[in-house]
């Protein structure tokens, strides 16, 4: 009697991203500064006098940041920026109500001002148009077929496949203009509207009049202590792309060109999100951009908005009325927001579904990945060149005697495995995640972050704070505006 055959699962190990320099590890600002170190100890000993400044150089460009592990000289672009900032007061914002308003601006903080909502009549839907990056994005609000985590196996297996091919799509057509697709998945606590809807239709007090007052009032007074989940997908339309700045200004040019080439795209996008088991509930409307940005940086207003559908749809009032930016974490109105960047992605063999921890962790956050697709023959050419770094960097290593570390030979085989699944057909895409957590103080802000913190490395991965950049990473991070750090 044969034993019956036991069914593999599909797998897929994340590289880590590559920490080789020009010499020996050393990237090229730290060869610099190194480099400006031997010159002043040179010139110290010519003159007789001590380089006050070598010890210096040597510590920005070796020594690692206890919170990040990473040189304190990549700390020098972000650290001069957030002085920048503090002095000239962008750190802190608060909206002005007189003051006019361009039509179909957001009203955000920070370089997200520029933001304007416009209208498509035919689709209904409310394209986020950047006019500095000339950029397009339409927002789809999105569900899950069917419960993911509940499913067997092999339909795991089969839904993530499909998944990959959605984004894959956007790879294989080098004029597609879509450089940014963007999933947002944010756990919101229930306001229980839907529950006192329910029983405002449905309660009868022929049982009991008494008990039917009684749970009438608690539902009026009581919030429903649970945590539901909500879904968006985006997809943002670059108008001045190669193969796409034609076809915009064949269509109209401007907005009104782009919009009918993202049109097409979005077509394109709702007829392939079946085959992901993901189910297509509408475009967002500019009224609905207008709440998910206002329930974003106000997390407290979302009861009362969900009670009053009709409230709070209005462009003029989605952005935040005060914002104070501090070092990690920033506070609204309403709250305080952290966001935090995933640095460390499972390094063992990972099954589909293994973000289900950090998805689904019973917090208010939002998980958001954001991808880039890279056209086919560019992404092949660069994982070519990649791999004869990488080998070349090897045979230097070898004539020193330098060992060949577990990390080096996973990586050579990670680009190896990478250019022949380019080869086969595959899409390249790079990618990033964000987790942001809200509170309504700080001592709560932590636990949460200890929380979300715990629920990744359950997940296999790592988070870190971003310092000094929290205001523009929550609009990468909370919003489904196809934007990047």
């Amino acid at each position: 009697m044969s034993a019956e055959p036991v069914q593999r699962r599909l797998t897929a190990r994340f590289p880590r991203r590559s920490q080789r320099g020009v010499i020996a590890g050393i990237t090229g600002v730290q060869l610099g500064l190194l480099g400006a170190a031997l010159v002043c100890t040179v010139a110290g000993l010519w003159l007789g006098r001590a380089g006050m400044a070598v010890p210096v150089m040597v510590l920005l460009g070796v020594a690692p940041t206890w919170w990040t592990g990473r040189p304190l000289v990549s700390w020098v672009p972000y650290l001069g920026r957030w002085v920048m900032r503090g002095v000239t007061g962008q750190r802190m914002y608060r909206a002005r109500p007189l003051a006019p308003r361009p039509a179909g601006a957001l009203g955000l903080p920070g370089d997200a001002a520029r933001l304007r909502v416009l209208s498509d009549a035919l689709s209904g839907a409310g394209l986020v148009h950047d006019p500095t990056n000339r950029t397009l994005t339409a927002v789809a609000k999105v569900s899950a077929a069917d419960s993911f985590v509940l499913a067997e196996s092999e339909r795991q297996d089969s839904v993530a496949s499909a998944y990959g091919s959605v984004l894959a799509a956007f790879c294989e057509d080098a004029g597609s203009g879509v450089d940014r697709v963007q999933v947002l998945l944010r756990a919101i606590s229930d306001s229980g509207e839907e529950v006192r809807s329910h029983f405002a239709a449905e309660g009868t007090p022929d049982v009991s009049p008494a008990a039917h007052e009684l749970y009438g009032e608690y539902l009026t007074a009581s919030r429903v202590r649970s945590v539901r989940h909500e879904a968006w997908v985006s997809i943002r339309l670059k108008m001045t792309a190669r193969g796409v700045a034609g076809s915009v200004r064949a269509a109209g040019g401007g907005v009104t060109g782009g919009a009918e080439v993202l049109r097409e795209r979005m077509q394109h996008l709702r007829s392939r999100l079946g085959d992901a088991q993901v189910t297509f509930d509408g475009w967002c409307s500019s009224g609905d951009i207008a709440v998910l940005a206002r329930t974003a940086y106000d997390p407290a207003s979302l009861a009362e908005l969900e009670a009053h559908p009709e409230v709070g749809r209005s462009l003029a009032g989605a952005g935040p009325l005060a914002v104070d930016e501090a070092f990690t974490y920033f506070r609204t109105e309403s709250g305080y927001q952290r966001v935090l960047w995933v640095v460390e992605w499972p390094r063992k063999q990972a099954t589909a579904g293994f973000l289900q921890r950090l998805v689904i962790a019973q917090i208010r956050h939002t998980f958001t990945m954001v991808y880039e697709p890279i056209p086919t023959r560019r992404a092949i050419n660069t994982a070519r060149a990649a791999s004869t770094a990488a080998e070349t960097s090897r045979m230097w290593e070898r004539k020193s005697g330098a060992i060949d570390t577990k990390e080096r030979q996973r990586e050579r085989q990670a680009l190896e495995t990478e250019e022949t699944a380019l080869e086969e057909g595959h899409g390249a895409m790079r990618f990033a995640g964000l987790v942001t957590v809200s509170a309504d103080d700080l001592q709560e802000l932590r636990v949460v972050t200890d929380q979300a913190r715990t629920a990744a490395a359950q997940s296999g991965c790592e988070l870190r704070i971003l310092g000094g950049e929290q205001a523009s990473a929550f609009i990468a991070g909370a919003l489904p505006f196809g934007r990047g750090l």
